[in-house]
């Protein structure tokens, strides 16, 4: 088998191998994380099956895209459930490696936002529903460019007249999308 990737956005499970994206809605991811053990290894066991992904024990490794509000709790977790499952290696690729550094790039997702700065910043969109205002606030920390993406529907219509923002063309899957260029896994 040839490494898995797995990356998590919204309560959606993505998956790139060979060159392949199988996306999969889950009851068990809630804002890029796993809420439930359970559910999300018996799910992950079906999409294995279904699409006939072998994995030979003692052997595979796994790539997991560590989005930058993971902390070490949730890393250690997602990294006992993998090797649960029967991975002998869990690795994590930075997200921000995918990104290039003369931009400050914002993730703007269904129920959360991500502010992918030096310190990054958070948000839960249940508190937080002005989109341009938000994106003020932290105008002083900002590259000369902003680069939005993410899987919310008004990404295009996100302006801010004082801030110089660009939404990228495939926004809804441009990580997943970066992730089948990534020669070398582990980038």
């Amino acid at each position: 088998m040839k490494e898995l990737i797995i990356y998590f956005c919204d309560n959606t499970l993505y998956i790139v191998h060979n060159m392949k994206i199988i996306e999969k809605k889950m009851d068990s991811i809630y804002q890029g994380l796993v809420v439930d053990r359970t559910k999300f290894i018996e799910s992950f066991m079906q999409i294995l099956k279904k699409e006939k992904i072998k994995t030979k024990l003692f052997g595979d490794k796994i790539y997991i895209v560590k989005d930058v509000y993971f902390n070490e709790r949730d890393m250690f977790y997602l990294e006992n459930i993998f090797l649960e499952l029967g991975f002998v290696q869990v690795l994590f690729m930075d997200i921000k490696d995918l990104f290039l550094s003369d931009y400050t790039y914002i993730g703007i997702f269904k129920d959360y936002m991500v502010f992918y700065l030096d310190k990054p910043v958070f948000l839960d969109l249940y508190y937080f529903k002005d989109f341009p205002k938000l994106i003020s606030y932290f105008h002083e920390y900002y590259e000369s460019y902003v680069v939005l993406f993410g899987t919310n529907e008004n990404i295009p219509e996100i302006n801010q007249p004082l801030i110089n923002i660009y939404y990228i063309d495939n926004y809804k899957d441009f990580i997943v999308k970066s992730l089948l260029k990534v020669k070398k896994y582990g980038v």
